[in-house]
């Protein structure tokens, strides 16, 4: 079972929202194999109301996702 994480992205500007997915058994890094620090965690208000733009998804992270449920599938 996953869940998604999100951080502020600090390599785009204006700042935005990035997600990662994580096991829900193992939450100290992303499937991408980003450590994730809890005290960077983002709960985003949902309205967008910070006027940032809109949240990204983390690419290798959807990849491996992607992979899983393949495979499953099989």
């Amino acid at each position: 079972m996953y869940e998604m994480w999100a951080e502020h992205d600090p390599a785009v500007s204006p700042p935005a929202v990035v997600w990662h997915v994580v096991a829900k058994d193992d939450a100290t890094s992303s499937l991408c194999g980003r450590f994730l620090e809890p005290s960077q965690r983002v709960v985003p208000a949902g309205d967008d109301a910070d006027g940032a733009g809109p949240d990204r998804y983390c690419d290798p992270c959807l990849v491996t996702v992607r992979e899983a449920l393949a495979a499953s599938a099989r």
